[in-house]
């Protein structure tokens, strides 16, 4: 029997998380084994039961999800967390991904995404919600004038493709048969070719451009 994924859900409104609950317990391969109401009891619970999943709402007492995920995150960095916020600001998003949340989905369309997320990012890629990636697209393009994109060579676009996957430079060598110094040479010199601060940011880019899907 294969192992299950361990989910750990956090939500200051308990009916909320009742209905999450309910979503995820219909799915054999998925076991909720915790549940929190706050930023300080999320990070105790993750730090006792090491969840493969984390799904966090935004809007916590004490601190918000994202500062809270960086906490779990700095104790548990093999754990994958979700943000399931009502919250759409591409702005939110971004700092959310900057924090090293690897899916976003949006309350209201739970009950269709959230499951699609937590498949996507336990097999180790990043999740939008199309209402999130739409909006995210919408204002990248109304903030700023289309830059004409800088030619990437093959074994660049590789790379896009690869850190869009959520690939970690050392499985991208092996991937590629190079040395991880290498790869960190590329992917830095991909980062400054395209005016990219972050991984967020790439993959971003790389979705607009065309190049990677998330």
């Amino acid at each position: 029997m294969s192992k299950r994924t361990t989910i750990l859900l956090v939500d200051d409104h308990s009916i909320v998380r009742q209905g999450v609950r309910m979503i995820l317990e219909k799915e054999a391969d998925l076991e909720v084994i915790g549940e929190a109401a706050d930023a300080v009891e999320a990070v105790a619970k993750a730090g006792e039961s090491h969840p493969d999943v984390v799904v966090m709402d935004l809007h916590l007492s004490e601190t918000n999800g994202i500062d809270a995920s960086r906490r779990i995150l700095a104790a548990n960095p093999d754990t994958k967390i979700i943000i399931l916020s009502a919250e759409s600001a591409p702005e939110i998003v971004n700092r959310a991904l900057r924090a090293g949340v690897v899916g976003y989905v949006i309350k209201e369309d739970a009950s269709e995404e959230l499951l699609r997320a937590i498949k996507t990012v336990i097999g180790g890629r990043f999740y939008l919600c199309p209402a999130i990636t739409t909006a995210l697209l919408r204002a990248q393009s109304f903030n700023s004038p289309a830059p004409i994109a800088p030619t990437l060579t093959q074994r660049e676009r590789e790379i896009m493709r690869f850190i869009t996957d959520g690939m970690r430079n050392k499985e991208i060598a092996e991937k590629l048969k190079l040395s991880i110094k290498s790869v960190e040479a590329c992917r830095s010199k991909l980062m400054a070719k395209i005016n990219c601060n972050s991984a967020a940011e790439l993959v971003r880019y790389a979705v607009r451009e065309g190049i990677a899907e998330l």
